[in-house]
């Protein structure tokens, strides 16, 4: 990494630096049985209503906005994260990159499509956001990190030099986006869930592990296992 020309690093929140796993087994597993649950009577038809609306919104803000969830599911959605909260966890290495690259100087500053409740509770188990210089999420700035104008917007709140910034992301259409908005350097993650399969990507470089952030190369022995 040529950290001589990187003042900047925005990072990415779930699948970069908390385990994936824990939004996986939410979405994928607890919040349809729950909707099922709630219509009983057809519950079959109420997972497949909510996996389409999760497909036909994906990318868009609301895709990611706690309320609108609320109102389409008529679940308790936090009370329903404490169920799995256990499951919350720093990806290896995330406070060793964190604090290194503070001590040499680095800006951090967390960009998620998160809502900030949804960020709070999660902080409030993983200390996360002692770690950072600044916490944006795009819903302060009404726009999600796969359109163009998150990163326009995000000069409101965070002055960043996108030719000497790097973006961590796990999310490959939210790296496209900042690609086109000028953001120099881009790195992807290959194990965002690390009970999950290996993302593939032929336009980005994908983090085996975010030992490989480390400015010492000497710690890259951490690299090489994704758990």
């Amino acid at each position: 990494m040529p950290w001589a020309e990187i003042d900047t690093v925005l990072f990415d929140m779930d699948g970069t630096l908390l385990d994936l796993h824990f939004d996986n087994r939410y979405w994928r597993e607890l919040i349809p049985d729950e909707y099922a649950r709630l219509h009983a009577h057809e519950p079959e038809l109420a997972r497949q209503r909510l996996f389409a609306e999760m497909e036909r919104i994906r990318g868009q803000l609301r895709w990611y906005c706690l309320d609108h969830w609320v109102r389409f599911t008529g679940l308790d959605l936090l009370a329903l994260k404490v169920r799995l909260e256990r499951h919350i966890a720093l990806h290896p290495h995330a406070l060793d990159v964190l604090d290194t690259l503070r001590v040499q100087g680095k800006r951090l500053v967390l960009v998620t499509n998160a809502h900030p409740e949804v960020y709070a509770f999660k902080h409030a188990r993983t200390g996360l956001g002692n770690h950072l210089h600044r916490v944006v999420s795009a819903h302060a700035l009404d726009c999600a990190k796969e359109e163009g104008c998150f990163w326009e917007r995000l000069q409101t709140v965070e002055r960043y030099d996108p030719q000497r910034s790097l973006l961590v992301d796990d999310n490959l259409a939210a790296l496209a986006s900042a690609r086109a908005a000028g953001v120099e350097h881009l790195r992807g993650v290959r194990y965002p869930d690390s009970r999950g399969p290996a993302m593939q990507s032929v336009d980005f470089h994908l983090l085996e592990s975010l030992a490989e952030l480390l400015p010492d190369r000497r710690l890259h022995a951490y690299a090489s296992s994704p758990v």
